[in-house]
């Protein structure tokens, strides 16, 4: 069993003038919105204290703000609002970058995402479509249609592959956000019968290589109108599925929203009710009751090493509290995901919360062992550590950090993805010491294959991206650049047998 985790009160914000209604992290920046137009940022100063930055508030929204998300990198801020617009934001100098409208009217927008791979926007509201932008360009790349009402919940999944979405009408959805042009995978309908509110989904998951396929089983939380949080097994490949795997009581209102800590081992929850509850998502037990707010608890975010809890209210106020150092669990405890009934959110052997904490010589170690000595001191004249090493990017590798090798930063980014969660920690190995023929990877994700296909160039690709690139208006082949006598694709069954068998 996990040892207790003690959360305790650390200090109370105040500033907005109206309903909290969202809240975020990144490092040790906290980011709030409200219903009094506002966006204000704080960061915590030498002595511990959440104090206001310079640049707060930020002040755009006509009317009162649903959300507020900061991107997996921290540099960007997105804000939506009743008034129609979601707002890309510069967090470190409150710029406004830009501003985005669903096509078709001014619909309220009630929640935004960042896809983690910091390249998708998704965001939903009144007019019962999730939107999916690109980042880069400010444009609409997809419309996912298929709810009948208002979206008030979506979270993509930590690959960024899949995007689950809720609305006001109970219902969940399971999207292809990668290669999928808008297609639902599956639908839940009644989820939570009085109407969804929030949802999230936990960072770690498992891959599983079925007899006929390969397939993510991820962990998510969803909350409602019902008082209830839920948790669910959703399973993507072949057969998809969005299973119902426990529910967790105690709430006495509406439950308006839940969030997985960093490592996933913890769940908070905020309520109607004025508490928030925290969990143990593996067991379903209650680790605590938070009661501070005197009014309706609106959001809840947890700090990325999960020291913090932050908690939003109706009563204007943003309750900071302090988690204790949870303590090693014992060697009985589960650490896989399994096909009972309850979902383990367990931690990968080298968790996100643990490469956080790395320091600059750690980072360093770590570069030694992939054989690339060569960047040690670039990355220490740059104060790289564990936190800013999960955020580079190609641009940052090549722009910042002066790594012209394309190959140098692919294996850094392919190394990134590994201590992120285990799938890419297999595919690593897999592409590094050459275990896997290249002939199973696709030429365009540079992704192990799950389902390739031949095409007119005589080269296989996986089905889903050489889609999208005959859909993008190309006729030419993405190996040769000479164009296609025809664009029909034949399923390369024994390719598909071969890699099944080598990740048996």
């Amino acid at each position: 069993m996990m040892s207790k985790i003690k959360a305790s009160f650390l200090q109370s914000l105040g500033g907005h003038t109206s309903d909290v209604t969202w809240c975020d992290f990144f490092g040790r920046t906290l980011v709030t919105g409200s219903n009094d137009k506002t966006v204000r940022l704080y960061e915590q100063d030498g002595q511990g204290k959440f104090v206001e930055c310079l640049h707060s508030p930020l002040v755009s929204h006509t009317y009162g703000v649903n959300c507020v998300r900061f991107s997996p990198s921290g540099t960007l801020l997105a804000s939506c609002s009743i008034d129609g617009t979601v707002i890309l934001w510069n967090a470190q100098t409150g710029e406004q970058i830009a501003q985005l409208k669903h096509p078709g009217g001014n619909a309220a927008i009630r929640v935004c995402c960042f896809s983690p791979s910091s390249t998708l926007l998704a965001s939903g509201g009144d007019d019962d479509v999730v939107f999916l932008w690109d980042i880069g360009t400010g444009s609409i790349i997809r419309q996912l249609v298929g709810h009948e009402a208002m979206i008030t919940a979506c979270a993509f999944t930590p690959d960024s592959s899949f995007l689950i979405s809720g609305s006001s009408a109970g219902d969940l959805k399971l999207w292809d956000a990668c290669f999928g042009h808008g297609k639902c995978l599956k639908t839940r309908p009644e989820a939570h019968d009085l109407g969804v509110l929030g949802c999230d989904i936990s960072p770690n998951y498992k891959t599983n290589a079925g007899s006929d396929s390969l397939c993510n089983i991820y962990v998510v939380a969803t909350c409602g109108n019902d008082d209830l949080v839920k948790l669910w097994h959703v399973r993507t490949g072949m057969h998809c599925s969005i299973t119902h795997s426990m529910k967790l009581e105690g709430h006495s209102a509406n439950v308006m929203c839940c969030q997985f800590s960093v490592d996933g081992n913890l769940l908070a929850s905020a309520s109607g009710d004025k508490t928030v509850m925290l969990w143990e998502p593996v067991s379903g037990n209650l680790i605590q009751k938070l009661e501070k707010h005197s009014r309706y608890v609106t959001c809840c975010a947890f700090s990325l090493d999960t020291t913090l809890l932050a908690t939003g209210s109706n009563d204007k106020t943003v309750i900071l509290w302090s988690i204790g150092e949870q303590e090693p669990e014992s060697e009985s405890k589960t650490v896989a995901l399994k096909t009972q009934t309850k979902p383990s959110c367990s931690i990968p052997d080298q968790s996100v919360r643990s490469v956080v904490r790395w320091s600059v010589s750690e980072v360093s170690s770590w570069l030694e062992r992939l054989d690339l000595k060569e960047y040690v001191e670039i990355f220490k004249n740059n104060n790289i550590d564990g936190q800013e090493l999960l955020h580079l990017t190609h641009e940052s590798l090549q722009i910042f950090l002066k790594i012209e090798s394309f190959g140098h930063r692919q294996k850094i980014l392919r190394a990134i993805r590994a201590l992120r969660n285990p799938l890419w920690q297999h595919q690593l190995s897999w592409q590094e010491n050459g275990d896997l023929p290249q002939e199973f990877f696709c030429p365009i994700t540079h992704e192990l294959m799950r389902d390739p296909v031949v095409v007119a160039d005589g080269y296989s690709y996986e089905r889903a991206a050489i889609i999208e690139w005959l859909n993008s208006g190309k006729d030419t082949s993405p190996m040769s650049n000479k164009r296609l006598s025809h664009t029909h694709l034949t399923p390369n069954r024994a390719l598909r047998l071969l890699i099944q068998k080598h990740l048996v």
